[in-house]
């Protein structure tokens, strides 16, 4: 229907009288362009059903649907808010033209909303005259009071749309800026019509800005973060609504709690110290509040705007870790400075650390030794140089756990702070956990871990590392990773031998036990060592595979099969084989290192350890003989597990032993052994003494390739010419020609610096040399074609080569000098000079 051609007063009178406020709402909005009026109306419905006994005090439905009037009617009112906030018509919901309207729509509607006092209860049929005033609507900003106890989160919900809204205009505030106080009602009162506020809220802007957002934020905060169920309830007859008033009064301080966060970090709005207090409760309580809303509000903060203990003890009971940091962060910037304060500044520094520590992202955990570093070494003021003191003592107590965060930084650490007391620092290390962490920070330094991120610590921190320091090392490294002794003592020598001998073979350790043996001289003994290594290496792998062999055939049998099982197999295997290549390796370099330091049995000097460490491979195949009952699959795993090891050796006695004293070995040593047991060594040394001839053949082809080319280039340019324009009739012997880019002749004898010098040395004619040369190109030519080889030499009285002026007019370029050099016989035939 077009309400523009309706008859007002009847229709309102009627839409009234049946309470039929949707069509109220819409035909005051669309006919008369009035959007305030028809709210007003539905808010005295919502007055006087809030006082009945159907009204607030009612039970509400769990699924949200209205139960009673005072519901429908309040949520209807939310409804129109929702609408007109988004600039959409009610209840159609198409858009509000033009523009501009939707902004000064908003004003109206907040101007309502903001009315400190309701206007009297309208006149009807029903109540022709009205009671006083009681109930809600005697209350201070009975509006927004009926609002949020109908649902505090709807209503915030709408306002979050105007708020939100890039467009929308907002008035500005001196307080804006500022922090906030803390308001009680009454403060608030006196500020409803002063200056400072920006607005009066009682009457219309004239320029379309909506209310200041803090204010209207202050406002709800003194209506809702107040006990206002106390206030609602002396002013309604009923008094057992009590504990529905408490619910509702709960909620909404929940929904304003949510609803301030997004604005406090946007900076628009300002909130008490004890009201920002009560936000990081609330988010600290809320489930599915994460640790990074919580940081991030605290980023956006000023420091001023929230009491620190309170704030932190609040979130520590939360167990938001990086929440904590910063305010323990904060709390060391603010007491740095104050010696008074020394003691609160090492509590927080302190507990920083252990904010860092216990945190889940082992990455953050590491941020830990940046942070130390900067707060124990800045200091420019006595106070701040005094706290950086206490701070390192900290540190120094905090060394164990740094360390096990991170040997390398901690390591960093010391060599940064604590060099001169590292015999300290070590021996109180040592005490802990039996020895690990000192070798884990000990381990950092000489490894060479530390000089890759800290070159100058490292060097600082090995310059004070005494033999002691490194013999506790090796101690703790034959503790915790023996096989990692033997690579140590090959690249290390800050060692003492005797002392290290004798941990090792009380540890056990044969690799570096042979090692040690070898560099005191005693290298039959080493490789004697080594061998039997070897043989109960081997046997041990050996009985590994005959137990896995056994439980495969028990497993078939039962027709059952465990994957879990067979990778544990599989994975002893691999270790135990690693083991066995690793001890091979080791009497490897033995041999490599004293391959001339031995002599055969023939008293000639040949590779006698090779050949120990070749026999005992070879007669370890009868070693590990298999027993009878064993399946094929078990003779196969030792077979193939010789040939590996054998590879291996061959593979390093070819760059050290002679083709012929490897197979003359062989034929006479082993005579009576099959030759298939060779077979796969004798293939792939041939292969490779193959692959090296390969290799020096094509060597030597390129080189007579480059000699070739160099040939070439020589011939080329010693007959190459010099476009020459002018030259002297008469020259000297062994000059210097030079031939500027005009194309002058300019020469220089050697030993003179000037040009055209006269000497005794017999003359020549230049022109009549040229002559010379052409006739000889000619005859050149000519014997060429007729199939006659050779060359020939220079001319009797020339010594040069050149083009003369008319033989190559049209190439000439214009060029800076030329040196040409001496000149010599003309030659066209290359060679080797």
């Amino acid at each position: 229907m077009d309400c523009s051609l309706m008859d007002f007063d009847s229709i309102l009178t009627l839409l009234k009288k049946n309470s039929l406020y949707t069509g109220l709402l819409h035909v005051y909005s669309s006919g008369l362009d009035d959007y305030v009026s028809p709210l007003e109306i539905l808010f005295d419905a919502i007055f006087d059903l809030a006082d009945e006994a159907e009204g607030i005090h009612a039970e509400r439905r769990s699924d949200g649907t209205p139960k009673s009037k005072f519901e429908q009617y309040g949520y209807k009112a939310l409804l129109y808010l929702k609408y007109c906030f988004e600039g959409k018509s009610f209840p159609k919901g198409s858009a509000i033209a033009p523009e501009e309207r939707v902004q000064s729509l908003r004003q109206e509607l907040f101007t309502l909303l903001l009315t400190e006092t309701a206007s009297p209860p309208r006149p009807s049929a029903n109540t022709p005259n009205p009671p006083v005033s009681q109930g809600i609507r005697s209350l201070s900003y009975p509006y927004l009071r009926a609002l949020i106890l109908i649902d505090a989160q709807a209503f915030l919900d709408c306002l979050a749309i105007v708020f939100d809204d890039p467009v929308a205009q907002f008035l500005e505030n001196a307080i804006e800026n500022q922090l906030a106080v803390d308001y009680a009602p009454d403060m608030l009162l006196e500020r409803e019509h002063s200056d400072e506020s920006g607005l009066e809220i009682s009457r219309p802007n004239n320029d379309g800005k909506l209310p200041n957002r803090q204010r209207i934020i202050d406002t709800l905060s003194s209506l809702i973060m107040v006990d206002v169920s106390s206030d609602i309830m002396s002013s309604f007859r009923h008094s057992d609504s009590k504990k529905q008033l408490m619910l509702l009064s709960i909620k909404a301080k929940d929904a304003f709690l949510d609803f301030l966060p997004k604005y406090l970090k946007l900076g628009v709005v300002q909130t008490s110290a004890s009201l920002t207090t009560e936000v990081f409760k609330r988010m600290c309580s809320k489930s599915g509040s994460s640790e990074s809303e919580i940081v991030s509000l605290l980023q956006a903060l000023p420091r001023s705007s929230y009491e620190l203990d309170e704030v932190l003890r609040t979130i520590e009971q939360a167990k938001s870790t990086r929440g904590s940091l910063f305010l323990h962060k904060a709390g060391v910037s603010m007491t740095l400075d104050r010696p008074e304060m020394s003691i609160q500044c090492q509590h927080h520094f302190n507990r920083s650390i252990d904010c860092y520590l216990i945190d889940s992202d082992e990455e953050f955990r590491k941020g830990v030794f940046a942070y130390v570093m900067k707060e124990c070494s800045s200091g420019n003021s006595n106070e701040a140089s005094s706290s950086s003191t206490y701070f390192q003592g900290i540190v120094l107590r905090r060394l164990p756990e740094l360390i096990k965060l991170d040997a390398v930084h901690a390591a960093e650490l010391v060599g940064e702070m604590y060099v001169g007391r590292l015999n300290m620092i070590i021996s109180s290390l040592e005490k802990l956990d039996s020895g690990r962490v000192a070798y884990s920070f000990l381990d950092a330094v000489i490894s060479g871990k530390l000089s890759k991120i800290d070159t100058v610590a490292s060097q600082e921190l090995l310059a004070n590392l005494t033999s002691n320091h490194h013999q506790k090392y090796l101690t703790l490294m034959a503790h915790f990773q023996p096989d990692r002794v033997y690579q140590y003592l090959s690249t290390n020598q800050g060692y003492r031998l005797k002392d290290a001998l004798e941990l090792c073979q009380k540890r056990k350790i044969a690799d570096a036990s042979a090692y040690l043996l070898e560099r005191m001289g005693d290298v039959s003994g080493a490789l004697q060592l080594m061998l039997q290594t070897l043989d109960t290496r081997l046997v041990t792998l050996r009985n590994i595979f005959l137990e896995n062999d056994a439980k495969n055939k028990s497993f078939a049998s039962r027709r059952a099969f465990n994957s879990k099982l067979s990778t544990l197999q599989n994975d002893v295997t691999e270790k135990e084989k690693s083991s066995l290549k690793s001890i091979l390796s080791a009497v490897l370099d033995l041999c490599e290192r004293n391959k001339n330091d031995h002599v055969t049995l023939d008293n000639e000097r040949g590779p006698l350890l090779w050949f120990h460490v070749l026999d005992r491979l070879v007669n370890a195949k009868g070693m590990l003989r298999d027993p009878k009952d064993s399946s094929q699959h078990l003779s196969a795993s030792i077979s193939t597990m010789l040939s590996e090891l054998l590879l291996m050796t061959m593979q390093r006695m070819m760059p050290n032993v002679s083709l012929y004293d490897l197979l003359h070995k062989i034929t006479k040593d082993h005579a009576r052994s099959d030759l298939g047991e060779f077979r796969e060594m004798l293939v792939s040394m041939l292969k490779t003494y193959s692959s090296e001839l390969d290799v020096c053949s094509n060597a030597v082809d390129v080189m007579y390739h480059d000699i070739s080319h160099m040939s070439i280039e020589k011939k080329r340019l010693k007959v190459q010419g010099s476009l020459v324009q002018e030259c002297p009739d008469r020259m000297t012997n062994h000059a210097v020609v030079t031939i500027t880019p005009s194309g002058k002749w300019e020469t220089v004898n050697q030993g003179s610096h000037s040009f055209g010098a006269p000497s005794d040395s017999r003359r020549i004619s230049a022109r009549h040399a040229a002559s010379v040369l052409r006739n000889q190109r000619r005859k050149h030519s000519s014997a060429m074609k007729r199939g006659v080889r050779g060359g020939y030499g220079g001319g009797n009285g020339g010594k040069l080569s050149l083009m003369t002026a008319f033989e190559g007019e049209s190439s000439m370029m214009d060029c800076d000098h030329h040196l040409v050099g001496c000149l010599s016989d003309a030659q066209h035939v290359g060679g080797f000079y």
